[in-house]
């Protein structure tokens, strides 16, 4: 009895804890979606002058490694330069020089691009059309990816006629122009008119007499992502949302730690050629709408570092975690993961520590746009409730949110972070360039790790890129972009391009269907009818399904629509006349049309055919022409009366030649009349004697 006691006292004093780690794990498993999804690609790899334009501004930028791209953006790369865009682990889109591009459409439903000027490369490692599309624009043309593989585009200048599309690495994409489409499959070219008498026409060839510098670039560039993908850990210590992370492998390895798991640190010679490398310290801060302030790393691998997991101090060095404490069902993309505050006339951040939840420090960047109860989704509006009102003050270890815990049963962040990793600028350089972060000093940095990121309420007031008025250093800002090929209007894509909707489909139903279903197709399917196999299906004709004709009325005054050939008795246009009697026209054309009647002795029997007498000794043999039909009316002696049912002779049937009266004999033949009726007789096999 008293045991039993004893384990209910222990359950009522251990009821709480397994309330809060219950929560806690609710905590983990529950999902948090941020204000912001929109999708990023990033550069993965820049060489030369590349500027970019951002949707809601007029400067042009300059482009630098990892910096990230987002729906809207414009690029133009200048002479001799080379660019790559990760889209990501799977798909990677390459510039040439002198070329110009504009993302139409980057969402997680697909990707559509518009190329006006120059070329580019494609490479997809798998895709399913199904899920997802990839389409680019150029003059006048519209190319939608079927298949993974490589795809270019070489769109020309301004005054070029025509455009080029060729596939490879089993690749197979639909061109479409303004007036036509076709599919073209791996290894094959297509020139694309889209101007002159011929505008629309397309020609192919092989797609290796094209190939040229920039495909051998981009297969080198193959190469090495290869190599990264064959050797990263998607899927073991991270998810496929960490796209960029195939770069860790070079740089850095993973180790396992008692706190944190498995987590990633950098080489010591990766790190070595900056000093007192911190996180958060060596690169600049980009305004990229609809995001706001992000940061953009100056070291080779730090794309998924700085936008995804935690930073820890721990042992006396920097580890980069995956994930942090309290994990979603999604890796969101974030600007950066730190902790901002405005003290003085400074600013200054460090790595959000693991247990922390996200810190938006850009929220009043987005409260300002949700005084008008908006909040920007893909970079589209979406009309949203105003923000509900603020959770009263709890007890310690009650669930606040998914991912957010008391702050009390936190630890402080000077326990978590070194006052070397707080990083300041002065709060009018904020934005501007990357030359002067600093190490905060040590009062500073005391000051700072005293705030706990969950009990702040209001973010600082960060200025925003306008407010700069222009005061951003030449490692930012293009001072004279050289590149004003964005000011020509050239139009692109086959139809007008609505952003965040897939064009290909409707592009099939226009340009190849002409708006009408495809005819189905159907396996081939062998029918057996008592083990013997039947006739196949008669085949489906047209590549769409063909409309019946309608025929019209002779009510409404239209021509009627003559009765098919098959229906019509061909007896009534060619009959053959009985031989002799007089031809009761009258009659016949009065009675039906009957079939003619075949004797007993002639059925199943080819008509007789008509073989001449033999010749006697010393006779001259010549061939008797065939007399003319309308000769026998005429001939009073064969007058036979008109029978009930006429009977129709062969129409190769041959009369005698004793029938001719008009014919002469030559001098030396004298035949005696009574032997000429009985020749055809006895000459002609199988044929009756006639009455009368």
């Amino acid at each position: 009895m008293r045991s039993t006691r004893k384990v209910l006292w222990a359950f009522f004093f251990a009821m709480p804890f397994l309330i809060l780690n219950a929560g806690n794990a609710l905590a983990i498993s529950d999902d948090y979606t941020p204000e912001v999804t929109a999708r990023v690609a990033r550069i993965s790899h820049i060489s030369g002058d590349v500027q970019i334009k951002r949707a809601d501004q007029s400067d042009w930028e300059r482009a630098a490694q990892n910096l990230p791209i987002v729906e809207g953006d414009e690029i133009a790369t200048d002479k001799g330069a080379r660019l790559e865009i990760q889209f990501s682990s799977e798909s990677y889109l390459r510039l040439s020089e002198n070329a110009y591009l504009k993302i139409t459409t980057l969402r997680d439903e697909g990707v559509a691009v518009s190329l006006p000027n120059g070329s580019l490369s494609v490479r997809i490692l798998t895709f399913d059309k199904t899920r997802s599309y990839f389409e680019i624009d150029a003059p006048q043309t519209t190319v939608s990816v079927e298949k993974s593989g490589m795809y270019r585009v070489d769109a020309g200048g301004k005054n070029d006629s025509e455009v080029r599309v060729s596939v490879t690495d089993s690749g197979q994409a639909r061109v479409y122009s303004e007036n036509s489409g076709f599919t073209l499959k791996n290894g094959r070219s297509a020139t694309v008119q889209i101007g002159g008498n011929y505008a629309g026409e397309w020609e192919t060839s092989d797609a290796a007499k094209y190939a040229d510098d920039f495909d051998s670039w981009a297969l080198q560039r193959d190469a090495i992502i290869a190599k990264r993908l064959e050797n990263a850990h998607y899927d073991k210590y991270y998810d496929r949302d960490f796209y960029g992370a195939e770069d860790l492998n070079e740089y850095g390895e993973w180790i396992y730690t008692r706190k944190h798991g498995y987590v990633w640190r950098p080489y010591r010679d990766s790190v070595a050629r900056y000093a007192d490398w911190s996180p958060y310290r060596y690169g600049q801060w980009r305004w990229i709408p609809p995001y706001g302030w992000t940061w953009v790393n100056d070291e080779p691998w730090g794309w998924a570092t700085y936008h995804h997991g935690r930073w820890v101090w721990d042992d006396g060095g920097w580890y980069w975690a995956p994930y942090s404490q309290y994990r979603g069902r999604r890796s969101w993309w974030r600007p950066a993961l730190v902790f901002i505050s405005y003290i003085g006339s400074s600013i200054c951040w460090y790595p959000l520590p693991y247990g922390y939840d996200y810190y938006n420090y850009n929220s009043y960047y987005y409260n300002d746009r949700r005084r008008y109860n908006t909040t920007i989704v893909n970079n589209t509006t979406v009309i949203v409730n105003p923000t509900p009102a603020p959770t009263p003050a709890v007890a310690a270890g009650t669930i606040l949110s998914p991912g957010k815990i008391n702050p009390r049963l936190l630890a402080p962040p000077s326990t978590l972070i070194p006052a070397a990793g707080v990083v300041t600028v002065d709060a009018s350089a904020f934005g501007t360039g990357k030359s002067n972060f600093r190490i905060a000093p040590v009062n500073l940095a005391k000051k700072v790790l005293a705030e706990t990121p969950s009990e702040i309420v209001k973010p600082p007031m960060l200025p925003t890129f306008k407010d700069l008025n222009g005061n951003v250093s030449k490692e930012i800002l293009a001072a004279n972009p050289r590149n004003t090929r964005a000011a020509t209007q050239i139009k692109t894509g086959a139809i007008e391009r609505t952003s965040g909707v897939s064009m290909g489909e409707n592009l099939r139903r226009e340009r190849i269907l002409g708006n009408r279903p495809p005819i189905e197709k159907t396996a081939p399917r062998t029918e057996t009818n008592g083990g013997l196999e039947s006739a196949p299906p008669i085949r489906n004709t047209g590549a769409v399904k063909r409309q019946p004709r309608v025929e019209s009325s002779p009510s409404s005054g239209e021509t009627p629509i003559r009765q098919s050939p098959e229906n019509i008795d061909l007896r009534n246009t060619n009959r053959i006349r009985p031989s002799g009697g007089n031809n009761n026209n009258n009659e016949n054309e009065s009675q039906p049309v009957r079939k003619p009647r075949i004797r007993s002795d002639e059925q199943g029997i080819a008509p007789p055919v008509y073989n001449p007498p033999p010749q006697p000794e010393g006779r001259i043999e010549r061939q008797q022409p065939q007399p003319p039909r309308r000769e026998r009316q005429e001939e009073p002696v064969r007058q036979e009366p008109p029978r009930q049912e006429p009977r129709v002779e062969a129409p190769t049937r041959i009369e005698p030649p004793r029938q001719e009266p008009v014919r002469q004999e030559p001098p030396p033949r004298q035949d005696s009349p009574a032997e000429k009726p009985a020749a055809p007789t006895n000459e002609i096999k199988g044929k009756p004697e006639k009455d009368g």
